[in-house]
């Protein structure tokens, strides 16, 4: 099997690579214009560390993915795009929203239209968030659950999501998608172009016992999946392609963990002298988050292994080589 990541030297496209290396008879080719090493410069682990020939089944174009055309892509026989590639902080997508438009919801569109011309016809798994739901009426979240998308950042996601169902719908083009709930663990950018996640900023901080700061009163809850738990549900995704086909999926742990509660943590297992300040709450921040799983763990025998003290000890532990 070909299997063409989108993304592939960032936090989530080196977890999936290093994931789909394990696989038996898979080839991974990743398309990235390589812009997030200037950032963050790490790369995929197995391709790095591999001592059993394993990188020899993963080469990377560097290219930006909306430079994909059918052409090229039928010249590498893709049998699966897993498309990763996408702008992700919400509060620069409120200050950058035009960059946000052009690359998650044109690019992906322009891919979707590319993919229909293509003779191999490639299953395409689109990587989405929770965020198009917004504010929950009710948890935990299940795919039914109404989208009302509060930022740019959801709103190019739902849109997203929608360019790529349309090619299911109208044409019956294999497509899944996931949305993946609040993902952490190594190898995530702990400076993301200025607007870093919680858990990388929280546990840099809290390494170098520097006030952590929370907006809002911190009750402010999410679903915290560790990233390994995260690449396992895609390559299920991937390899359940009958099962997977037109389906959207929640991947997360249905374990809420408050903002607060959550840098308590973090100090705690690092053994940090960090203190907390509250900041002013960003009016774009969701209040809770928790995802129902129950169509995945059904359709696909998915569960998350790890716990969110076990996730954060292994984060933390290579949060702090790094540093060092």
């Amino acid at each position: 099997m070909k299997v063409l990541v989108t993304g592939s030297s960032g936090f989530y496209g080196s977890h999936l690579i290093d994931a789909l290396l394990q696989e038996k008879n898979v080839e991974i080719i990743g398309v990235d214009n390589l812009h997030r090493l200037k950032d963050f410069p790490i790369e995929p682990f197995n391709v790095v560390q591999d001592k059993s020939g394993l990188k020899e089944r993963f080469s990377n174009l560097n290219m930006d993915f909306r430079d994909l055309t059918a052409e090229k892509i039928d010249a590498y026989n893709i049998d699966c795009i897993i498309h990763l590639a996408s702008l992700v902080s919400i509060p620069e997508s409120m200050n950058k929203p035009m960059e946000y438009f052009e690359l998650n919801e044109i690019g992906t569109f322009k891919l979707c239209q590319e993919l229909l011309k293509t003779k191999c016809k490639p299953f395409l798994i689109y990587a989405s968030s929770p965020e198009v739901y917004g504010n929950p009426i009710y948890t935990p979240m299940d795919i039914n659950h109404p989208c009302r998308p509060r930022s740019v950042y959801a709103a190019t996601k739902l849109a997203a999501e929608k360019h790529c169902m349309v090619l299911n719908e109208w044409y019956d083009y294999p497509v899944a998608i996931i949305r993946n709930f609040n993902t952490y663990g190594e190898n995530q950018s702990n400076t993301y172009r200025g607007y870093p996640a919680v858990v990388p900023e929280f546990i840099t901080r809290a390494i170098k016992n520097e006030e952590i700061r929370i907006h809002g009163n911190g009750m402010q809850t999410r679903d915290l999946m560790y990233v390994k738990d995260a690449v396992g549900a895609y390559v299920k995704v991937m390899n359940e392609r009958k099962k997977s086909h037109g389906q959207i999926f929640n991947i997360g742990t249905g374990i809420q963990t408050g903002i607060l509660e959550l840098a308590n943590k973090i100090i705690k297992i690092s053994g940090s002298s960090s203190n907390i300040r509250h900041e002013k709450e960003r009016a774009a921040d969701l209040e809770q988050l928790e995802a129902d799983c129950s169509k995945t763990e059904k359709l696909l025998d998915w569960k998350p292994k790890y716990s969110i003290n076990q996730g954060l000890e292994i984060t933390i532990s290579w949060f702090k080589k790094l540093l060092e």
